[in-house]
Order: C-alpha cells, then sequence, then structure tokens
C-alpha cells in the first residue's frame, strides 16, 4: 500500500514537469514567432503596397489614399507618424495606404524637386486618389504646388508642418490638418523644476532651416528666463568641437538639442546619429523636443509625437473619406499634442527621483521586470504548486486512513489466528484453503495495482485522451465490479460465513475481467504507440530507416483525433516492402498538412469526402500521389497553393503557411519535387516525389 502511494506521488511530480516544460516550450516558440522579420505583410485588412504594386492599389472597390512622406523611410519621426496613420485604418476594410518618400533631406535642391515632380507626374498619371496625406513641410510645400497637376480635385491632409501660413490656403477648401509646434518653455521649466542649481543652458542647434525657425522660437521666450538663466548657444561648429565642449560641462549646466542634422563642416548627421553622440558625450542631462530622441540617451522634456501627428491627419483623412465630411468644414488644428516623457535610465544617471516629475508625465525605457516577463509562467506555476499542495494534503488523509484500516486488520487478523490455534486439526484443512484464497486475493491485488499503474501513464500521451476514454473506461467499469465481488468475499471471510462455492465463483469472476482488462489495455498501449513514435520522431530531427506503410497508419493514428471529426474516409494504397531513409518528422509533417488542407479548404463541415494516399516505387524514387474529392481550386488559387500567407480562409482560421510549408519540406530537406494539379468540382491532386535515401550534409552518392 505505501508503494502505491509513493507510485501516486511519483506520478503528479512527473505530470508536473511535463506540463511545465511544454509551457516553457511554447513561450519560447511565441517570442520566437514574435521576432520573425517580414519584408512585406498584411496587418488586419489594411493593404500596404509598394509603388510597383498596382494591381491591389488601384482595385475599384475600395478608397485609395497616398501617403506622401517628405523624407526617406528609415528616419525615425517618419516611421512614427507612418505607424499613427495606420493605427487609424486598421479596421477599415475598404483602406488601401499607399506610401511614397520625397526623400528630401538630403536632396532639398529645385532641380531635384522638378525631377520629383515630372516621375510623380509620369507616375500618378490618370490614376485617381480619395485623399492624399502629406508629413512635414516639404511634402507640403510640394502639394500645395502641385495638386492641380498631380492630384485634381483631390483631399490634401497634411500633419508635421512647422511653418503654416493660414494665408497660403485661404483660398484652397481642399486642405486641412495639422501643424507641429514644439513646448520649449514648458521643456526649459521641467528642466529647471527637476535641476534647481541650474544656472546655464547650453542650446545645441544646426544652421538649417528647422533649426533656425526653433531658434526664433525660444529668443521669444528667452526673456522670461534672463534673471536667473544663462543661454550658450553651440552653433556653427563641427560635431567633434560640439562633443568636446558637452564633455566638460559642470552640473550646474544642462543641454537643449533642437535639431543637428549638419555641422560646420556640412557633415550630415541623422537624428538617430545626432542624439547618440550628444547623449553619449554629455557630462550632463540632455532635454529634447520629439519623441524619437528619447531612445538615444535623452533625459526627455515636453515632447512632440510623431505618431500622434501621423493619427489625427489619419483620423481627418478618415473623416473625408468615409464620412465625406469636406475639408473646409474641419479647421486647421493649429496646437499639436505634447506630453511630458522621460527616459528611464537618463533620470536615473542624473539622480532624478520619477515622483520630482511634472503632473502626467510618462517614463519610457524602463526595465521589464521578471513578472512582467514571465507573468502566465508565474500564474501556471502557482496554480500547479497550489494543486500539489491539496494533492499532498488528499493524500495524507488517505495515508491516514488507511493506516488505521491496517491496525484494524492486523488486531483482526491476530484474534484470528488465537481462534484458528485453537480449533480442531478438522479446521486446519479449512484454514489451508482459506490461506490458499488469501494468496489468490493478494495475487489479484497486484493485478489491480498494475492496472492502476498503465492507466495513470496512460495519462502522460498528449492527446490520445479521447482515443484511449474506451478501452480506459471499460477496464475501469471491470475493475469496480472485481472490486465489488472482493468485498462481498471478504465480507463473508470477515464473518466466517464463506463458502467454496463463493470462492469458486469469485475465481471465475476474475478470470472473466482480467481477460477484459487485459483486452482493452492491449488497445490502449497500440494507440500510446503510434502516438510516442510520432511524437519522438518530431522533436528529433534524425534521418533513420523505416517501413513507410507502416509510418503511414502510426501517422493517420497520430491525427485520428482530428480525422474523427469529420465525415471523410482516407484510404492508403502502399506496398509493404518499401523502406526508406528518410526524416521521418518531416514526413509527418507533410501528410498532416495535407489533411488538414483537404479538411479546411476542400470540403465544407458536413461534407463525406474521399482522400487517397497512394505510393509507388520506380528506380530510386518514390512517388506519393494525395488526392481528395472536395472542391478543387480555380487556377489563380492553383498558382498561389505554395506561396507564403495565401489563403482562402483568412480570418476562419487559415494562416497561409501550411503547403508552404510543405514545400519547403519536400524540396529543401527531402530533396524532392511537388506539383499541383485541380479541377473545379472534381477534386486536387498533389504529385510528391522523393528519392528512396536522403543524403545528409557532406554525404555523397557512395553513402
Amino acid at each position: 500500500m505505501k508503494y502505491a502511494v509513493s507510485f501516486t506521488l511519483l506520478t503528479v511530480l512527473i505530470i508536473t514537469f511535463l506540463l511545465g516544460g511544454t509551457f516553457i516550450l511554447l513561450i519560447k516558440q511565441e517570442i520566437a514567432g514574435e521576432i520573425i522579420p517580414w519584408s512585406r505583410y498584411k496587418d488586419g485588412n489594411i493593404v500596404h503596397s509598394e509603388a510597383n504594386d498596382r494591381e491591389e492599389l488601384y482595385r475599384k472597390d475600395r478608397k485609395k489614399i497616398l501617403v506622401l512622406h517628405s523624407y526617406h523611410s528609415e528616419m525615425p519621426w517618419v516611421k512614427l507618424e507612418e505607424q499613427g496613420i495606420k493605427s487609424v485604418f486598421q479596421q477599415d476594410k475598404q483602406a488601401v495606404l499607399y506610401f511614397d518618400y520625397m526623400d528630401t533631406k538630403q536632396n532639398i535642391t529645385s532641380d531635384y524637386l522638378d525631377s520629383l515632380y515630372k516621375l510623380y507626374e509620369q507616375k500618378y498619371k490618370g490614376k485617381k486618389f480619395d485623399a492624399v496625406i502629406v508629413t512635414d513641410d516639404a511634402a507640403y510645400d510640394f502639394a500645395l504646388a502641385y495638386q492641380q497637376t498631380l492630384f485634381p480635385s483631390t483631399p490634401i491632409i497634411f500633419c508635421g508642418v512647422n511653418y503654416f501660413d493660414e494665408t497660403a490656403i485661404q483660398d484652397k477648401t481642399w486642405v486641412t490638418g495639422i501643424i507641429e509646434d514644439v513646448d520649449i518653455k514648458s521643456t526649459i521649466e521641467a528642466a529647471l523644476l527637476l535641476q534647481p542649481q541650474v544656472t546655464k543652458i547650453v542650446v545645441i542647434n544646426d544652421e538649417t532651416t528647422v533649426g533656425k525657425a526653433n531658434k526664433q522660437l525660444l529668443e521669444k521666450i528667452m526673456p522670461s528666463f534672463d534673471s536667473k538663466i544663462q543661454f550658450i548657444f553651440l552653433e556653427k561648429m563641427a560635431m567633434s568641437e560640439v562633443l568636446e565642449k558637452i564633455a566638460a560641462l559642470s552640473d550646474d549646466t544642462v543641454v537643449l538639442l533642437m535639431t543637428f542634422n549638419v555641422d560646420k563642416d556640412e557633415t550630415i548627421f541623422s537624428y538617430e546619429e545626432a542624439g547618440e553622440l550628444i547623449g553619449a558625450n554629455s557630462k550632463v542631462p540632455v532635454y529634447c523636443f520629439w519623441d524619437f530622441y528619447l531612445k538615444s540617451g535623452m533625459l526627455g522634456g515636453k515632447v512632440t509625437s510623431g505618431f500622434n501627428q501621423g493619427k489625427i491627419a489619419g483620423e481627418l483623412a478618415r473623416k473625408v473619406v468615409f464620412e465625406r465630411i469636406p475639408p473646409v468644414n474641419m479647421p486647421v488644428i493649429k496646437e499639436s499634442i505634447q506630453q511630458y516623457m522621460f527616459d528611464y535610465h537618463a533620470l536615473r544617471k542624473a539622480g532624478i527621483k520619477k515622483e520630482s516629475l511634472p503632473v502626467g508625465s510618462v517614463v519610457v525605457n524602463s526595465p521589464v521586470t521578471f513578472y512582467e516577463t514571465y507573468k502566465y509562467l508565474v500564474w501556471f506555476l502557482t496554480v500547479v504548486f497550489m494543486i500539489l499542495l491539496l494533492l499532498v494534503a488528499i493524500l495524507a488523509i488517505n495515508i491516514n486512513s488507511r493506516k488505521k484500516v491496517e491496525e484494524e486488520i492486523r488486531h483482526l487478523n491476530r484474534e484470528l489466528e488465537n481462534q484458528v490455534s485453537e480449533r480442531t486439526r478438522a479446521l486446519q484443512d479449512t484454514n489451508s484453503a482459506l490461506r490458499h484464497t488469501l494468496e489468490d486475493l493478494q495475487q489479484t491485488r497486484s493485478h489491480l495495482v498494475e492496472v492502476e499503474k498503465m492507466a495513470l501513464l496512460g495519462e502522460l500521451v498528449a492527446g490520445v485522451a479521447h482515443e484511449i476514454n474506451t478501452p480506459v473506461g471499460n477496464s475501469i467499469t471491470a475493475i469496480s465490479h472485481l472490486s465489488e465481488k472482493t468485498g462481498e468475499l471478504d465480507r463473508k471471510f470477515s464473518d466466517g460465513q464463506m463458502k467454496k462455492s463463493d470462492l469458486q465463483l469469485y475465481l471465475e469472476s476474475s478470470n472473466h475481467v482480467s481477460k477484459i482488462i487485459f483486452t482493452n489495455l492491449e488497445r490502449a498501449a497500440e494507440l500510446i504507440r503510434s502516438f510516442k513514435k510520432v511524437a519522438v520522431d518530431q522533436l528529433v530531427e534524425e534521418r533513420r530507416s523505416f517501413q513507410l506503410e507502416e509510418y503511414i497508419q502510426d501517422v493517420l493514428v497520430s491525427l485520428r483525433p482530428q480525422l474523427k471529426k469529420t465525415h471523410h474516409t482516407v484510404n492508403v494504397i502502399c506496398p509493404e516492402a518499401i523502406k526508406v531513409y528518410w526524416y521521418p518528422g518531416a514526413f509527418w509533417q507533410i501528410i498532416s498538412n495535407m489533411l488538414n488542407n483537404s479538411i479546411m479548404h476542400a470540403y465544407e463541415p458536413d461534407d463525406a469526402g474521399t482522400i487517397t494516399i497512394e505510393i509507388s516505387y520506380s528506380a530510386g524514387i518514390i512517388t506519393l500521389t494525395y488526392a481528395d474529392d472536395g472542391k478543387g481550386m480555380t487556377p489563380e488559387v492553383q498558382k498561389k497553393i505554395f506561396d507564403p500567407f495565401f489563403t482562402t480562409r483568412r480570418g476562419t482560421g487559415g494562416t497561409g503557411l501550411g503547403m508552404h510549408i510543405v514545400y519547403n519540406l519536400v524540396v529543401f530537406k527531402m530533396e524532392g519535387t511537388i506539383e499541383c494539379t485541380s479541377q473545379l468540382g472534381v477534386g486536387t491532386v498533389f504529385t510528391v516525389k522523393l528519392p528512396e535515401r536522403i543524403r545528409g550534409k557532406g554525404e555523397t552518392n557512395h553513402v
């Protein structure tokens, strides 16, 4: 009895470790899936197109919106504006966003703009957009100048514009948007609040158009700080000179970074490069006005968000396109949204506590805590721990109860032995028979313990619970019946009323029940063997020799839970003598994906189809012909069947990766070929040709 309890505890621990390991593996796979880069993608119902994606862009049943950026696509400010625009149209099924980049940060000459106009004139000739969103000043000025020739009668929505002149659009009823401004005064006030000892502010600025405009804004508010703050401008310098000066600043000084994209030597720096260099070399905190600087070591301030600029422009465009509100009825938004934002690491470096920040401040780049990183794992382990505590408590109560029963049994046995010793020789024969009966009971008890072990081991096989439910259920019923019979015999024995006929009936019943238990458990063991073989092959990516027909049957057994939910019939035609040297895990994935593809796409839920898997062999080549009698495919769908992310069931379970994975496994992993033929209303046939023996890296044909 104590061994049964110990075995139960051991089984509980094994199940817990297996579940925990599975959970961790799934988390790792999920994290790995999140970091796969996609060069081109579809996000919800928004179609993100390149310039040459004309077929998708100009569909007549969708609203087409052109987003014209002033700068290049890798600029952080542009990325934030673009993310804000996309966030607005994420749920609009009829919206098609088209992006183009003028790249005027390094190309701002009139000749370049003239060439760009000629390019766009040819590129968009005869094309009609429902709206055009322009970001920043260069695209805004370009659109105002050429709207009537490039985009006639098309609404223009702008954002990120610094030099806005309302008189320039007084007669242009088709223009609206949001201007971009910076709150320099609030940023300086925040710096003085956080660092009261500051008496000097070093301003880093360049001679670009944006830099000059920002300097004018700063000069307007400087008189309000003249009494206690000295402003020092680092202008018309090389980057090396700027870095040398800020590296020697004292603690009573802070740096105010405006823009520094071009230095005295006409060396061009991106926002990231300038921010990283200044943030890394400054001895004192550096304050800024734009959120993209916060990734470069800046402390922060009251910053303007490119995301918010793009989002508001997108919302205005959505009203124009979908709600049909004319731009003239939506006045230009002249106050952009700023927010106090600070970098966590820069705050720590400066010794500034979060509690001293202005009300409503946002702290970015904070380190992720262990709980935030592994929240679901912590919850899972907590639940498992509580379950284990409950099981331990239940087992402890069970052990105490069993000890009491065992003590009572031992007491009764002692009394029985005393009575037997006092009886006559005539009763010794009866006692001998009773001893044989007790031995049989002990053997039966041992057999029941083995059956219990088998039932517990069956619970460890993931995915086969429904399949082995019937044989295990039959075994449990038989055991319950035998337990009742054992209880009756035990009571008769204890009361001294047991007869030989009772023992004989009990033995017959035990033999019958044992046969039932043996038959059902043998069936369950066969199911588990098939699932285990396939599962091991999935975990261990190694080649091995195996009988093809036998392995296909194992694959179908492992897929039985999915197939039982359908009304389809799967026929396998394969000579028994074919033996291959393949990757069995990859072959399982090929068959599984083909079956899932047929179940999801070829048939309706209530259809009863026939799927045939036929294997043939000729001159060292294995030919696998997979055929279903489902709906079939159009030629257009057939051409794209192996393309990644192509599916006709997006939103209802289809990912578009199943047949793409099959193609990669067949061609690259298994060194074979695959072809698809299909006809609407007739069905689909996949023909896979594989070598009898797959050569690994470094092997030759002589292996």
